[in-house]
């Protein structure tokens, strides 16, 4: 059963473990800020669980705790960010900022990243652009190893869960969508897994290609495999992948079967609205655009309409006065790096 943790104390826990294990402490402050942020609003499948993940990637040399981050324009709108396996959310705020940096003086920027590692919740970069007035669209594929999502029609993973986020400011909270074209990431999963549930029907299938609730029938061994998303239209959800896998890998010219090549192929797209329409009214116009939206009455079994990342914004909300739930393998995982590093954190 989870426990609730206050934010603060899991950002002061996560930031101690990774500098300890090598990382400069603004780093490391950052890392664990993304995945504090993740919980937060409700994204356990990219939040704290992460920092045990984390360290163990930096345990066997696939994350580089110390690692420079470079940026290269490319030219007047673009831009390659060179991220050296560091923490991804390192790596992933600088390219965001690059964008906005260049969509700024041009109105539109188009930014990759190459050795990114896992760069966490997508959305969280969207949502920055969008806090600083600008539309931006990201995507986020992974290689070969993080191949689990089946194509449609086939019964061995050839993508990753490939998200898709877009954020767009609004005269109050930014509209932030943020979402797998699998019908669920693999963290969810592993999330189920950990709280020794099932998964929802239709999420995954055994290796033989038979549906299945259970988690560990997909994680085996042998591995089973994750639909994309659009059930009985899951053709769709493949086309929507496949597109976030040609801006990860083959725009950022590496191989979707490069088994030397780990972590994220991160892309976005910013824009200045204003370079069509004055910023304020644009603000206004997408207020008016949500309201509209959650003026239509709501159907059987629904409360009222969300837009996308309203209900993030509620959980965080919650979640800053109540805690962050942190399931028990997380936990103990926690502890025992802290007992390693001479570190006491308590109950």
């Amino acid at each position: 059963m989870s426990q609730l943790y206050r934010h603060e104390r899991i950002q002061d826990i996560g930031t101690q473990l990774f500098a300890a294990a090598g990382a400069e402490e603004s780093q490391a402050a950052i890392a664990t800020a993304a995945l504090v942020q993740s919980s937060l609003m409700g994204h356990d499948s990219h939040g704290v669980m992460r920092i045990p993940e984390y360290l163990g990637f930096i345990d066997d040399g696939s994350l580089k705790p110390a690692a420079e981050t470079i940026a290269t324009e490319t030219g007047p709108s673009t831009a390659r960010i060179d991220c050296g396996y560091g923490f991804g959310a390192v790596g992933g705020a600088v390219a965001i900022e690059k964008g906005i940096e260049i969509a700024r003086e041009h109105q539109t920027a188009c930014v990759i990243t190459r050795e990114c590692n896992h760069v966490g919740r997508l959305g969280a970069y969207t949502q920055m652009a969008a806090d600083a007035g600008f539309i931006a669209l990201a995507t986020c594929n992974s290689p070969i190893y993080g191949h689990f999502v089946l194509p449609f029609g086939g019964k061995e993973g050839r993508l990753a869960t490939n998200p898709i986020a877009y954020g767009i400011p609004t005269a109050g909270d930014p509209v932030v969508a943020d979402f797998s074209t699998s019908v669920a990431p693999e963290g969810k999963i592993r999330f189920y897994r950990n709280e020794g549930k099932s998964v929802p029907d239709g999420w995954i299938l055994d290796a033989e290609g038979n549906p299945t609730n259970d988690p560990n029938e997909f994680y085996g061994p042998p591995r089973g495999g994750i639909l994309p998303l659009g059930s009985n239209v899951a053709h769709k959800g493949f086309a929507l992948s496949l597109l976030v896998e040609v801006f990860g890998s083959a725009l950022a010219g590496v191989s979707s079967k490069d088994t030397e090549v780990f972590g994220n192929g991160v892309c976005f797209i910013v824009m200045d609205p204003s370079a069509f329409c004055p910023l304020d009214r644009f603000r206004e116009l997408m207020s008016e655009t949500v309201q509209y939206m959650k003026s239509s009455p709501p159907a059987p079994g629904f409360d009222e309409v969300y837009v996308p990342g309203e209900l993030e914004f509620k959980t965080q909300t919650k979640r800053l006065e109540s805690g962050i739930p942190i399931d028990p393998s997380t936990w103990d995982a926690i502890c025992e790096y802290a007992e390693r590093f001479e570190m006491n954190f308590g109950e």
